[in-house]
């Protein structure tokens, strides 16, 4: 199989996931009476929480089908560190986290990113010491986070098309940059699934059905993806 079918099946697991698995997470929402904050509206559906974990589904489910043995380890940093801002955001859902827990997870997340496995980042900066690369890619992507998730509360759907169009432009710079496919497959996976959420978003309504929303952990599960995009592009910039 070459490797324009695997992109395009890539992208259409990531987006078809979103469609098989929010009607079940809606339930479980509904089961536990998870809502969504206070100020979203739609009026005859049940707004939800819990968007995120469909999103997480997609994305780490098309990644482990198509992508490589090698390019799938390479990942396992930003695996972790999804997992890391999932299972936070479900224990504050299930208001079973004290209050600083998200700040603690973003922090933990972008150490596992950019250290990885084995503590050497990648050069931001040639001629700083690899200590100082860390925290200021440390840095980067927890202001990133950050700073995403401030846009998106203010402007929700515009900020959730645009993440979706970097994702895409991501993916078609990366393709004509020859970078590694397992990135490329990675922008893909993010578009797919973005695109999934929002289409879902326009089902939903149309048909009354029970919306599961992406709030703050599906924000920053997007944000870190995003910024760890940006810091490969950096990266080769700076090299």
């Amino acid at each position: 199989m070459n490797e324009v079918m695997i992109a395009i099946l890539n992208f259409a697991l990531a987006f078809g996931a979103i469609f098989l698995v929010q009607p079940s997470v809606a339930q479980v929402a509904l089961a536990k009476n998870l809502m969504a904050p206070e100020g979203s509206h739609a009026p005859g559906i049940p707004l939800l929480s819990m968007g995120g974990v469909s999103m997480f589904i997609g994305i780490n489910l098309s990644l482990a089908i198509f992508s490589t043995n090698e390019g799938f380890a390479g990942l396992h940093p930003l695996i972790a560190a999804l997992i890391i801002l999932l299972f936070s955001g479900l224990l504050l859902d299930t208001n079973m986290a004290f209050r600083y827990v998200r700040q603690l997870a973003r922090l933990l997340a972008a150490a596992v990113l950019v250290l990885h496995s084995h503590g050497t980042p990648n050069t931001f900066f040639p001629g700083l010491p690899p200590w100082l690369n860390a925290v200021l890619q440390m840095a980067f992507v927890i202001g990133f986070m950050y700073g995403y998730h401030e846009l998106v509360l203010h402007r929700k759907m515009t900020f959730l098309y645009l993440a979706l169009l970097n994702a895409l432009v991501f993916f078609l710079f990366m393709w004509q940059w020859q970078a590694p496919f397992n990135d490329i497959l990675l922008a893909l996976s993010l578009s797919g699934s973005l695109s999934g959420i929002l289409v879902y978003s326009r089902y939903a309504r149309i048909k009354n059905k029970p919306l599961p929303l992406i709030g703050h952990t599906g924000t920053f599960l997007i944000a870190i993806i995003l910024a760890a995009l940006w810091l490969e592009i950096l990266v080769f910039w700076a090299n």
